[in-house]
């Protein structure tokens, strides 16, 4: 018996080494220049629809094996042409009008997000039970992203974790604020996904930014005036998600120079930048801000001063989001690939449910011409004349004739008659 086991065990050696073999040195020979190459010529022909001036592009320095099932990345760069992520393509104000280097300088340029290293493998042990679940890392914008992600319609959780990420190096992100922006970023998320699929997830999001501020003093909004740093301090994020959408249950900062508050949603779609937002973003500038010199008083209006800012004045969409609180107001919404930015001096929905205190579209006031317009500007299109308001009410029905002789145009009652029906003779 033992004889018989070794006879078949020498047989059983010369496969499994073959196949060792063709394994190992496939490993060690694996084209992958050749891989490099065919990634960024798939990625270029997914793109060949959208046009050449709205077309990505993807840039690989370096690619490479990372373990048995795995690749490494270095020097990734993802080119986004201008306006991709919300920011605006064309110049507008005075900039629309420069000239020379001036419109050069205003002139888009694409966003650009740099990883400058990254891999990413096949899980091996859930693969033998028929899951395929994928877990990377990378080294981007200062700090680290690493998590684990399923692939295909496999299902399971999806953890990501984002530790030390330098906002002043998120271009994109600068691009759709249209103002430097720094602190340093961490997030988790953590969501189940039924087969694979994000539009039925739940789970929780949680983000916290510390010392976080916007402007530095020299980079000019759509080049007119230049905002002074404004710190917001510490932003903290925090969402729930149900059946696909992601609700923000706090979104708050209290800074010493600017205050943020916000609420909404996320409708989580395929693929995740088709997700749709809609969120309400409130800031407001503090009074020890906008005294701070004379440059903010003119910027954005002394303290208790009737007289408007040159940011309001000089940006319509300013002088329509501002509310009666004195916060400018945002409504956030679209894509997430392409969100869009509208003024929203109302209050959102979710505020109005909690009773957050702020200008309320039922409240109004009263215009020369008897006209009752909401506080904040209408979203709706200008009328003809120019007139952005809402058209007037309709009178109110006439009142009923009354019994007593009240109006002193009233025509003369007719002389009384005598007996015989006839008037008396004077």
């Amino acid at each position: 018996m033992k004889a018989r086991l070794v006879k078949i065990a020498k047989w059983a050696v010369y496969p499994l080494f073959y196949l060792f073999c063709l394994g190992l040195f496939g490993y060690l020979t694996f084209p992958y220049d050749r891989l490099k190459d065919r990634l960024i010529a798939e990625f270029d022909r997914t793109q060949q629809k959208r046009g050449p001036n709205q077309a990505q592009r993807l840039e690989i320095d370096e690619l490479d094996s990372y373990w048995f099932t795995g690749v490494e990345m270095k020097g990734v760069r993802l080119i986004l042409p201008p306006g991709e992520l919300g920011a605006s393509s064309r110049p507008s104000g005075a900039a629309a009008f420069a000239s020379g280097d001036a419109a050069k300088d205003s002139a888009p340029k694409p966003s650009v997000i740099e990883i400058d290293e990254a891999h990413a493998r096949v899980k091996i042990l859930p693969l033998l039970i028929g899951r395929t679940r994928i877990s990377f890392w990378a080294s981007v914008f200062g700090g680290e992203i690493e998590g684990v992600v399923p692939w295909g319609r496999s299902s399971g959780d999806v953890h990501v974790e984002v530790s030390d990420v330098e906002l002043a190096k998120v271009g994109p992100l600068g691009d759709i604020l249209g103002l430097p922006i720094a602190g340093t970023l961490s997030a988790n998320l953590d969501l189940s996904a039924p087969d694979g699929k994000f539009n039925k997830a739940n789970g929780a999001l949680e983000v916290s930014a510390k010392e976080v501020s916007v402007g530095d003093g020299k980079t000019k909004i759509q080049g007119l005036i230049a905002l002074p740093e404004a710190k917001l301090g510490e932003l903290l994020l925090s969402a729930e998600a149900k059946d696909g959408v992601l609700k923000v249950t706090k979104m708050s900062a209290n800074g010493q120079d600017l205050e943020l508050d916000g609420d909404g949603k996320v409708t989580m779609r395929e693929p995740w930048n088709n997700s749709t937002a809609d969120l309400y973003v409130r800031f407001k500038f503090t009074d020890a801000y906008r005294s701070k010199s004379d440059l903010t008083k003119s910027l954005l209006g002394a303290p208790g001063s009737s007289m408007p800012g040159l940011i309001e004045m000089q940006q319509p969409k300013m002088k329509r989001s501002k509310r009666a609180d004195g916060f400018y107001g945002w409504h956030v919404h679209g894509p997430l690939k392409k969100p869009r930015f509208d003024p929203h001096a109302a209050e959102s929905p979710a505020a109005r449910g909690r009773g957050t205190p702020g200008a309320s579209p039922a409240t109004t006031t009263r215009k020369p011409g008897g006209v009752n317009l909401p506080l904040g500007a209408s979203e709706a299109a200008p009328r003809e004349g120019g007139e952005d308001h809402e058209p007037p009410a309709m009178p109110p029905p006439p009142p009923p004739p009354s019994t007593e002789d009240e109006s002193p145009t009233r025509p003369p009652s007719p002389p009384p008659v005598d007996g015989e029906g006839t008037p008396p003779v004077e």
